[in-house]
């Protein structure tokens, strides 16, 4: 193709993307969506991503399409999101998915399993190994869409008082770990008790516990300090994957 032919068509393409994009935006009605978040505000790396999200739907719609975030207990705690968005109290959502593994424990897998793939591996999986696809009509059944939401790439497992060598080690261990029940399953099969610690905790509130480990988000751990609370630090080879998640109530009426 000529270079002159190549540009002519190339500004064809951008007028009418132009053209189009506002006719759209002023065309519609203003919509106006909240999103419950299951993290707060402090933990901008995470609950950022829905802010991004509703920053970009707004600047690519005109102004005419409108998410405001809510963080984690301002609607409703961080753990009950997903009721929240099959219930229609909110049109949407931002969460992990295996927080709900009690409605049915496929779910972890949306989200992430011990030991299972990266986020590389995971986002090839969602976007090009029909993993979007599997979970469509799991999701329906809760009257969600979902749509993956970003990643904290690997987590650590831990910091202890103590080494640990073996996982006859974690036997009698008292565990402060995120609100999570699949975390919390896994490390009662280990002989270890846990007890949640929220993701706003402060550190003080950490270092004043009776707990001998802690196993909190990726995020958090620079924020605050654990390292100087707990000398040693177990890597665990496991990451954090968020969903965005509508109302299909909601969505279908756009």
């Amino acid at each position: 193709m000529k270079r002159r032919d190549f540009l002519k068509r190339a500004g064809i393409g951008v007028a009418a993307s132009a053209a189009f994009g506002p006719v759209f935006a002023q065309g519609s009605p203003t919509v106006r969506w909240r999103m419950a978040s299951s993290f707060p505000k402090s933990l901008d790396t995470i609950y950022g991503a829905a802010e991004v999200l509703a920053d970009r739907v707004s600047a690519l719609t005109g102004g005419r399409f409108q998410i405001r975030v809510y963080q984690a207990g301002e609607i409703v705690p961080g753990l009950q999101v997903m009721d929240a968005v099959q219930q229609g109290t909110v049109e949407a959502g931002h969460t992990a998915s295996y927080y709900y593994v009690g409605k049915a424990q496929v779910l972890a897998f949306d989200t992430s399993v011990p030991f299972g793939l990266t986020a590389r591996q995971q986002n090839a999986w969602m976007y090009h190994g029909g993993g979007i696809e599997l979970f469509r009509p799991i999701f329906a059944d809760f009257n969600i869409i979902q749509f993956p939401g970003g990643n904290t790439g690997v987590q650590m497992g831990g910091w202890f008082r103590k080494e640990v060598r073996s996982l006859a080690d974690l036997k009698g261990l008292k565990i402060r770990v995120q609100e999570s029940p699949m975390a919390f399953a896994l490390i009662r099969a280990f002989g270890a008790s846990a007890t949640p610690i929220s993701r706003a905790n402060s550190s003080i509130d950490i270092a004043e516990s009776a707990g001998t480990t802690l196993k909190p988000q990726k995020s958090t751990k620079n924020r605050l300090r654990f390292s100087s609370l707990r000398r040693y630090l177990a890597n665990e080879k496991w990451k954090l994957g968020t969903r965005f998640s509508p109302s299909r109530n909601w969505a279908t009426k756009l």
